[in-house]
């Protein structure tokens, strides 16, 4: 005779298996039973058979409905008290229009153990959401913050960077590069009384509304910038025996004057090559940020400014602007090439020419 099967169920991820096992118990008698009790035994493992479908059928709905996203709509604000139970949770949520019932979340919660998980605070709440989605964010503790949004483009001056902050709170970028020397190592080789004039990386910034400061806004911003500013690169700027504030200086001035990659390194070429040969850079738009203003006249190339590179040769006194990656890349990597002169066009696009009567021929064309 076959040892007895006994059945068992397994419950994971919201599906039932039933699992048959043999055992080695063998029967107190090996008589036969009788009919009524093969009957008996019949339907009661019909009900067991019914009960198990049922159960399957039922947790496979409950696994759907948990799962299941309705049209998107407003977000809901929704408070979670702190110690608040996930029962009162539930029936907070169904009230609010956000579960269908409070039983699917209770149940989700029970199911994957995040009783303990659910965190205080206050939730937007997209009606849309399913419950898994709903149970995840407060699980995670994704609290809403009333935050602002600000972008920085890439070539924005510290001026125009601090006027952009303005316009969410007013704030005044004063402070020095030595004052943060102590936290960012790239700031080490910065001359002392430099701005954070080209160490403040573009792109766009989050912070909680009342909480936007100067010192909030540097320190984010500088660490931006020292993500970007990866070993590798900084590696090679000490190979080429230049320093970060060089290599920032000359960004800055290809970020303000051309517009591609293939011309920010043609550029960088040139402009290394102008500094090694001692000739004056010339270039335009340091000139213009000592001067204030664009559309630049004959006088304004004479300002006595450590910023006129038609007046004195070398970098400028330091960066004139932010850069980007781009320009950062290109100053590290320069383009070797027979150029000496460059100007951009009314369009923008940049014209390289190899001698100073190529260059005059390209002005009288293009300006």
């Amino acid at each position: 005779m076959t040892s007895p099967l006994f059945l068992y169920l397994s419950f994971h991820n919201g599906f039932v298996r039933v699992v048959a096992m043999e055992t080695d118990i063998q029967p107190a008698s090996q008589a036969a039973p009788s009919g009524r009790a093969r009957k008996l035994l019949f339907i009661g493992s019909a009900v067991f058979g019914v009960v198990i479908l049922g159960f399957v059928v039922v947790c496979a709905y409950l696994t759907q409905q948990i799962d299941a996203r309705h049209a998107k709509g407003p977000h809901v604000m929704f408070v979670v008290e702190k110690g608040e139970r996930a029962q009162s949770i539930a029936k907070q949520l169904e009230a609010r229009g956000l579960v269908l019932h409070a039983y699917l979340f209770s149940f989700h919660v029970w199911r994957e153990d995040l009783s303990s998980s659910l965190q205080a605070g206050t939730y937007a709440l997209d009606s849309g959401m399913s419950v898994r989605e709903i149970a995840a964010a407060m699980a995670r503790g994704e609290v809403w913050r009333d935050e602002v949004a600000v972008t920085i483009p890439e070539g924005f001056t510290l001026a125009e960077i601090q006027f952009r902050f303005s316009e969410v709170a007013p704030i005044s970028m004063t402070k020095k590069a030595e004052d943060f020397k102590t936290a960012y190592d790239f700031l080490a080789d910065a001359p002392g009384g430099a701005s954070l004039e080209g160490y403040l990386f573009p792109d766009t910034y989050r912070f909680e509304r009342g909480s936007i400061s100067a010192d909030a806004v540097a320190q984010k911003m500088l660490d931006n910038f020292g993500k970007k500013l990866i070993a590798d690169m900084r590696q090679e700027i000490r190979a080429q025996g230049k320093t970060v504030f060089e290599i920032v200086t000359m960004a800055s001035i290809i970020e303000k004057e051309v517009i591609t990659d293939a011309d920010m390194k043609l550029a960088s070429g040139l402009l290394w090559k102008r500094l090694s040969a001692g000739i004056p850079l010339q270039v335009d738009a340091s000139v213009a940020y000592a001067v204030g203003h664009k559309g630049l006249t004959y006088d304004d190339l004479k300002v006595d400014s450590p910023y006129n590179t038609y007046r004195y040769k070398g970098l400028p006194k330091g960066p004139i602007a932010n850069p980007g990656l781009r320009a950062i890349n290109a100053a590290l990597h320069p383009t070797a090439s027979e150029y000496w002169f460059y100007l951009s066009k009314p369009d923008g696009q940049t014209v390289f020419s190899r001698t100073l009567q190529e260059h005059n021929r390209a002005k009288a064309k293009y300006l």
